[in-house]
């Protein structure tokens, strides 16, 4: 479903990252292809964000764009009758209007007529790959940036490679209205779904797998694409797992649950965590979620334009640190004791993706939507709080997009 987006804002984009790029080496970004789950079975096909930014294809596997000068043309590639069958053919008309874009080029046209603009500038501008495997997340990459990169120095191999990666974070990390729009529906699904699960859905469940259900229902049911990434269902000693992906422990009627959540409008995401109970908050869990409430009202106290975000991270675990000896879980303030009970980031850009491309070195300007998301996880006591909000930066401080969720979807005494 279109709701937010016209072909002016793809082509509005495209506009101005030909602005950002100096001289005239033609820009060219790859779609997503399709991706082998097992056998012969592909995943869920998903598009490449920056390659949707510039044209609204959500569903073109395997397309090409190039920009060039004034020109711009999509290089399309060509379907067996097998594949036409079963993916459906090219709707060439239904491109050029989502995109604005009026050329599409069969497959060796276009890309004969790209040999000869690199062959002409010796130099092209596109989007660097990422290593094939990043141990730090434990992921492979996605191989198509890797894969257009080795084509087009094939094709010209003394090709100078521009990375455009810094221009298209640049321009995807302030949002304009259309895209706050589409935000904000996904967050207000998000947030009307969250309210309607902490009634019955939450009180009756015995199972996270049962709370997952009525997420999907509950996003789907208010038109939502979908959820924008695996869903957290954590109770018990899972709610102190950040990603806890598996959704299938048993709930007990005194646990902590943690709901990482986000529905997907348009490919914009919301992200959103409340922790709940099936009974009120007690005790030493409502000790803990105090200081992570706190915590986050503090957080929110320092977000507005001009601030670093690395900081803004330092200033929230040092406050974090501070609950933690209240707590009496740590005896000091070091970076060491505190990332121990509070392994993440406080905030993440967010937008297209779930993590949305951003510089985390530059400071923060009026237009951009953050996370605010501190926690605190003891999993010696099976108790983990989490708290997100998502957030648009504005001139002079913040704006909560999804205030309309309370804190404490159960009551904390």
């Amino acid at each position: 479903m279109q709701r937010y987006f016209s072909s002016e804002f793809f082509t509005r984009n495209r506009a101005k990252l030909r602005k950002r790029v100096e001289g005239d080496a033609p820009i060219v970004v790859t779609a997503n292809g399709v991706m082998q789950r097992s056998g012969d079975e592909p995943t869920p096909f998903h598009q490449d964000s920056n390659f949707w930014y510039l044209t609204g294809l959500g569903g073109g596997a395997d397309l090409t764009l190039v920009i060039h000068g004034d020109h711009t043309f999509v290089i399309v590639p060509g379907l067996s009758a097998v594949r036409e069958a079963f993916d459906g053919a090219h709707d060439i008309e239904a491109y050029a209007k989502r995109s604005g874009i009026t050329e599409f080029l069969p497959e060796r046209e276009g890309w004969q007529r790209l040999r000869s603009l690199l062959q002409a500038a010796k130099a092209v501008a596109t989007l660097a790959s990422e290593p094939p495997y990043l141990q730090s997340h434990g992921l492979y990459t996605l191989p198509y940036h890797r894969r257009l990169i080795a084509r087009l120095n094939r094709m010209e191999p003394k090709l100078t490679v521009q990375d455009i990666r810094l221009d298209m974070a640049s321009l995807r990390s302030i949002k304009q209205p259309e895209e706050l729009q589409a935000l904000k529906g996904a967050i207000d699904i998000t947030c009307e779904t969250l309210q309607n699960i902490a009634t019955d859905p939450l009180k009756e469940a015995k199972h996270e797998y049962e709370l997952e259900a009525a997420l999907s229902y509950g996003f789907r049911k208010r038109g939502a694409d979908g959820h924008a990434f695996s869903p957290v269902v954590g109770a018990g000693t899972h709610s102190t797992t950040l990603h806890h992906f598996d959704n299938n422990g048993p709930i007990k009627h005194n646990d902590l649950i943690v709901l990482d959540v986000g529905a997907e409008v348009e490919h914009y995401a919301a992200d959103i965590t409340r922790t709940v109970s099936q009974v009120p908050i007690t005790g030493r869990k409502a000790d803990v979620f105090k200081a992570v409430a706190s915590a986050q009202a503090y957080a929110l106290s320092l977000i507005k334009p001009g601030i670093m975000p690395l900081d803004y991270e330092k200033a929230v675990e040092t406050y974090i640190g501070e609950e933690l000896q209240k707590l009496g879980v740590t005896k000091d303030n070091s970076h060491e004791s505190v990332r121990r009970y509070f392994p993440h980031a406080t905030s993440h850009f967010l937008g297209l993706d779930t993590h949305d491309v951003g510089n985390y070195r530059a400071p923060w300007e009026a237009g951009m939507v953050i996370t605010c998301e501190p926690g605190i996880y003891l999993p010696e006591e099976e108790i983990g709080v989490r708290i997100e909000d998502d957030i648009l930066i504005t001139k002079n401080g913040c704006e909560v997009l999804s205030k309309a969720c309370p804190q404490a979807l159960t009551p904390v005494q």
